[in-house]
């Protein structure tokens, strides 16, 4: 019966020590509560990333040229016989 009413409290403790934690931590102001704030530098890095994203755009036209070509060249000189 004492083996019964030890197991309760604890549970009750670790339960309650849970719940605490919980209540405790959603009380205070944390990090990841605050809206993010942006650094000073935030609008060259919009730039660059726009700049990025131009040239990404740029090879992937390439890239698609030079499959086209190579499809293209592939299709029109069939492979000969070995002599």
């Amino acid at each position: 019966m004492l083996q019964i009413v030890l197991w309760a409290l604890g549970t009750g403790f670790v339960t309650g020590a849970v719940w605490f934690a919980i209540a405790f931590v959603r009380g205070h102001d944390t990090v990841a509560s605050r809206p993010p704030v942006l650094p000073a530098s935030h609008p060259t890095d919009a730039n660059r990333l726009e700049d990025v994203n131009r040239r990404l755009l740029e090879l992937e036209e390439r890239v698609d040229a030079n499959e086209y070509l190579f499809k293209r060249d592939k299709v029109e000189q069939p492979r000969r016989p070995p002599s």
